[in-house]
């Protein structure tokens, strides 16, 4: 391993030309990447292609479409449904029908329904008056005839029974003349058609116009819905009614492809601004707290590192989400630690050596080695990560692991060439001075508050296990938020939008379940389906109404299942679009539809979980929750359920692999418990300001462990180095303290600017992840500087009186 270092250190010094055109390379390489890269805002991001809620959810999608696309006709009833707006409304639900994949119901589709239907009845009463009159004059002959009337009288009888006849008829003659011919031209018969006896709006027409001010329509898309054709219906629909407006009029639109679309661009616009931010800190940080010559330089080096990372995930791809949006200043405050460690020793070495040749090459030699091992550290704890079940944290473990690596490759090679080239030909007096000027007031402030807690191992013991007990108990009551709605911005047009509808549909969401069972419309299934609907309805005041099958045939009936010739005539009778609804194309699955008043995600979790429970009563049905609600839900599993293993992996990995290095158990031993003790200190802050748990800050244990790890490992490979050059354990632990304790406090600051900056973003999910992170990174320096030197040093302590003792004997 020496000897490869060796190699290293004298390529960097013969060839740092080489190196630096090497760098500019792979950098212009990278660019393309960066231009590949994509967005994906959908819930897909949350939940696993593997699970069954998400295969149940693309076989729903695929029997009756994709989330539709509701557009809100916002103004009077009387304007909407005025002559000219309704030919207008006919004339697109023709024109889009006919050039889109989709199905549309509006009050159109049920006013011509009505149409139809008025024109049936007016037929059917007109063959019924005329067979009516046939009969009663026919009846009136043969009654008079038989009474020996002559064929006047008998005439006479008949236009008397005729006249009785068409009195019986008068009432509904008088209704359908005073209505019109049905027409949506007729003003006349549209008001009797929306509006009851009470001037209110028909039961029928309820789902599409809830209020006196607001109608509906309903674009389902069909065919293949992809979140790409689903945005470009919405868009072609946005684009038609601003081409063709409506009179007195106004159109909104509202659906989960304009929401994602609107997270994208919000997303986008976010990126930009956590650049810039993190940039600003970084140098901020560098200037006031890292007092070295090209102090900037470790900004530069990790904004290339960054630079192929963003370029890696355009090439491979991967996705920009919720989740490694927030990659970008997390891997800006993780990547310059590398920079930081290397140019930190470099410039102690420098006051020492004299030498920048030698210089480069003892803290190459002896960092290279130390950070590789706190890299190492930090790899496992980030490649923990990929057994979640949320695939947005997997990218984002993924991306995480690709960036810290690449960031100490190239702080590893691009830092030390460029500070050879530029130190080689300066005076070496002059740079020892700036080395030795540089920090001592940190350093000696870190030393005090070091021995300090050096000096009192029970006392700082016992308040850490202490607040880590605390922290343990608090995790239990952690309260959980993997509402897709409130992770996003809250001021997205699109979801304004969504709370709109909810609003005026007096709604809070939707519950979706698919239904199958051989004879979906059978009497039987229907009969189990109402009894299933009805128990769940009284079971949970909670839920408002319900559309499903069961509900379309007993409208017609009264509220019965009728026998299966009559259920079959219902269907049959049944316009498609509103078939479509609650029953597949191929009559094998069915959709039934609970509305809810507003409950939270974990109220509806729970309601979830047992309506699913009843359903297993049903026999031959097979009921499966499906869509954004049940996605939604099955996230809070996703985030709780792994959590709490991704963090004892993540421990138990970091605690091998520094057994497998340093092959003494004690040694990782107090790094591994200083790190867990951090992981339960942060669950206590959590609980104490209330901070929930989400798919981001689920994850918090293994970012500590893996930024903790990395910080504890530095602090001890220094102390390691001191005690090997004859210092006592008290005096090595303050050495390293103050030597390496700059630069850990320094890039911890540095780390913490990364997260910190994520409080800024308006992404709900992100800013909780930034202000828990936070919390995490000034945890782990506590730890670092005040928990676990206590315990190495009464332990060397103890094992050097030990080992004295022996040799007295």
């Amino acid at each position: 391993m020496k000897k490869f270092i060796v190699l290293l250190t004298n390529f960097v010094e013969k060839m740092p030309w080489w190196v630096i055109a090497i760098v500019i390379i792979l950098s212009a390489a990278a660019v393309p990447g960066v231009l590949l890269l994509e967005t994906d805002s959908s819930l897909n991001t949350l939940v696993s292609p593997d699970s069954p809620v998400y295969q149940d959810t693309q076989r729903y999608q695929e029997k009756f479409g994709d989330d539709p696309v509701t557009i809100i006709l916002n103004g009077n009833v009387q304007d909407i449904f005025s002559s000219a707006n309704l030919y207008q409304l006919s004339r697109f639900e023709q024109e889009f029908s006919a050039s889109h994949e989709c199905y549309i119901i509006s009050p159109v589709t049920l006013l011509n329904q009505a149409v139809t239907q008025a024109l049936a009845a007016q037929q059917t009463m007109q063959a019924q008056l005329e067979q009516a009159l046939k009969d009663a004059a026919q009846a009136a002959i043969q009654q008079a005839a038989a009474a020996g009337l002559d064929e006047a009288a008998q005439q006479q009888a008949a236009q008397q029974a005729q006249a009785a006849v068409m009195q019986q008829f008068q009432s509904a003659i008088e209704q359908f003349e005073q209505i019109g011919t049905p027409s949506l031209d007729n003003p006349n018969f549209i008001a009797a058609v929306l509006y009851n006896s009470d001037g209110n709006i028909n039961e029928s027409f309820a789902s599409i116009i809830p209020d006196d001010t607001h109608a509906l329509i309903i674009v389902t898309p069909t065919g293949d819905t992809s979140n790409g054709k689903s945005l470009e219906l919405s868009h072609d629909l946005q684009d038609y009614f601003s081409d063709n407006p409506l009179q007195n009029v106004t159109a909104s639109f509202v659906g989960y492809a304009l929401v994602t679309e609107d997270i994208s661009n919000s997303m986008s616009s976010n990126l930009l601004i956590l650049l810039g931010l993190a940039v600003v800190v970084m140098v901020i940080v560098l200037f006031f707290l890292f007092r070295v010559r090209w102090r900037l330089l470790s900004l530069l080096v990790v904004g290339i590192g960054t630079l192929w990372t963003f370029g890696v995930m355009g090439y491979v791809p991967i996705p920009i989400t919720m989740a490694t949006m927030a990659v970008l200043p997390i891997l800006i405050g993780l990547g310059i630690d590398y920079p930081i460690q290397f140019h930190n020793r470099y410039q102690e070495e420098l006051s020492r050596n004299h030498s920048v040749g030698r210089a480069v090459a003892v803290s190459f030699g002896s960092m290279a080695p130390a950070v590789g091992v706190a890299l190492l550290a930090t790899v496992i704890g980030f490649a923990t990560l990929y057994i979640s079940d949320v695939p947005m944290i997997k990218d984002f473990g993924i991306i995480l692991v690709i960036g810290v690596v690449i960031c100490y490759i190239v702080a590893l090679f691009f830092l030390y060439s460029v500070v050879y080239l530029g130190d080689k030909k300066m005076p070496v007096a002059k740079l020892s001075r700036i080395s030795v000027t540089g920090g001592t007031r940190i350093e000696r402030g870190l030393a005090k508050m070091t021995g300090a807690a050096v000096k009192r191992p029970l006392l700082a013991v016992i308040l850490a296990v202490a607040l880590g007990v605390g922290g343990g108990i608090a995790d239990r009551w952690l309260p959980v938020n993997a509402d897709y709605q409130q992770l996003i911005p809250q001021n997205l047009p699109a979801l304004k939008q969504v709370r709109n509808l909810n609003e005026i549909l007096g709604i809070g969401g939707q519950i979706t379940l698919m239904v199958e069972a051989d004879d979906i419309s059978g009497v039987a299934t229907l009969t189990q389906l109402q009894e299933f609907q009805t128990r769940e309805m009284s079971l949970h005041p909670e839920l408002i109404s319900v559309n499903s099958p069961v509900t379309l045939v007993t409208q017609s009936t009264g509220g019965v299942i009728p026998p299966q010739e009559q259920i079959d005539q219902v269907l049959a009778a049944t316009p498609a679009p509103f078939l479509r609804q609650v029953l597949s194309g191929d009559g094998t699955t069915a959709a039934m539809s609970f509305y809810t008043s507003y409950i939270t995600l974990d109220e509806t979790q729970q309601l979830l979980e047992s309506i699913e429970a009843d359903s297993l009563e049903l026999t031959g049905i097979t009921v499966s929750p499906v869509g954004t609600v049940a996605m939604s839900v099955a996230t809070i599993d996703s985030v709780i359920g792994s959590r709490m293993l991704m963090n004892g992996l993540c421990l138990a990995a970091i605690f091998i692999m520094l057994l497998l290095l340093y092959r003494r158990p004690v040694r990782a031993l107090f790094i591994a418990v200083s790190v867990g003790l951090v992981i339960a200190w942060a669950s206590l802050l959590l609980f104490i300001f209330n901070i929930p748990l989400n798919p981001l800050t689920a994850i918090l244990g293994v970012i500590t462990a893996a930024i903790g790890t990395e910080f504890m490992v530095l602090l001890d490979s220094r102390y390691e180095e001191e005690k090997a050059l004859g210092e006592p354990p008290h005096q090595a632990m303050l050495t390293a303290a103050a030597k390496m304790g700059r630069a850990i406090v320094t890039t911890g600051v540095t780390t913490l600017g990364g997260f910190a900056v994520l409080i800024a973003s308006n992404f709900v999910m992100v800013r909780d992840f930034g202000i828990a992170t936070v919390i995490g990174i000034f945890l782990c320096l506590v730890s670092t500087m005040l928990v676990m030197p206590p315990l190495m040093v009464w332990w060397d302590e103890r094992m050097a009186l030990r080992r004295a003792k022996k040799a007295a004997k």
